[in-house]
């Protein structure tokens, strides 16, 4: 989960801004989740009172992203930190104008290991919005319950629910970073289940808890996956989910959508409530089914506040008086 893209910035050349943190994130930079988020990143076990330094937990990325892909930690950081030019290079090598294309850039996507590994850094160095670790504090301790991380990145955050008990699956449209975070998970020695999503099915009734962060934006079909996401989880199971929609420019090609209200939509008609937002930055949502009093009433509320027209046009207008 990021405000921006961009050039990442080094986390030993600046402060953290803890000024600006919200209370949420005050309280989850100073928790045993963040300890165990941090100890995720070291290559080896660690006591878990230890309180990595940024200077740790960045050689420990750069070792992965460096052994892995046969670079110089120095050259591994150029590419950290200059990651959108070489994602926009990957992007623009062909026309991105079907289904097929776009799944063939998430299919052979290099850049993206740098992006998501490093931005991972800079959430357990304070420099950026701990999603994971704010989202798994809200909820109870629950061993031997079972997360999905759905487009799962570099696979931190199923490490982090690992650590905390879970058994924990992972499940990516790109098999580059897929391989990637089985690499890591595996040097880690932490168990988990792989799921390529461009052969294997979600299995259904599966999961108490999934994780879709910074996802469904780079998703074509929004409703037949979330009716998929429904279905994989246990009645009652709660999925985490974000909008990070932008504006169609020459630097967000891959955000492919510029309204978060289609995607809200498409959540809530295939059986998701939502019931709190965190500091704006992710929802968690109660799965629901379908036909029921509080998913017809979601239905009807739906109809005014995501189809309306009306709602559209007061977005607009606020966002132009800033």
């Amino acid at each position: 989960m990021r405000e921006s893209s961009g050039l990442h910035l080094d986390p030993l050349e600046t402060l953290p801004n803890e000024i600006a943190w919200s209370r949420l994130q005050r309280a989850a930079m100073h928790s045993a989740h963040m300890r165990a988020f941090q100890r995720a990143l070291l290559p080896s076990p660690v006591d878990a009172a230890y309180r990595p330094s940024p200077a740790e937990l960045r050689a420990a990325v750069l070792d992965d992203l460096a052994t892995y892909f046969d670079l110089t930690p120095d050259e591994c950081v150029e590419r950290c930190v200059n990651w959108e030019i070489y994602s926009l290079q990957e992007w623009y090598a062909r026309q991105r104008d079907s289904a097929e294309a776009i799944t063939d850039f998430y299919d052979t996507v290099q850049s993206w290991s740098f992006d998501l590994l490093w931005f991972a850094c800079l959430q357990a160095t304070g420099h950026a919005y701990p999603v994971s670790t704010v989202l798994a504090r809200s909820l109870p301790v629950q061993p031997g319950a079972r997360h999905l991380d759905f487009g799962s990145g570099a696979g931190v955050t199923s490490q982090l629910f690992a650590a905390l008990g879970y058994e924990t699956a992972l499940a990516d449209i790109s098999t580059p970073l897929l391989t990637f975070a089985r690499y890591r998970l595996d040097r880690r020695g932490t168990p988990a289940t792989y799921i390529n999503l461009n052969h294997d099915a979600l299995p259904a009734g599966r999961f108490d808890v999934i994780t879709a962060i910074d996802t469904l934006v780079h998703v074509p079909d929004v409703a037949a996956t979330a009716r998929e996401l429904h279905r994989a989880l246990r009645p009652g199971g709660v999925l985490f989910a974000n909008f990070d929609t932008r504006p169609q420019t020459y630097e967000n090609a891959w955000h492919l959508y510029d309204d978060d209200r289609p995607l809200r939509f498409a959540l809530h008609r295939a059986g998701f409530e939502p019931e709190r937002n965190f500091d704006g930055m992710i929802t968690r949502y109660r799965r629901v089914e379908p036909g029921t009093l509080t998913h017809s009433a979601r239905g009807a509320r739906d109809a005014v506040i995501l189809r309306s027209p009306l709602r559209h046009w007061y977005r607009r207008a606020r966002a132009r008086l800033g």
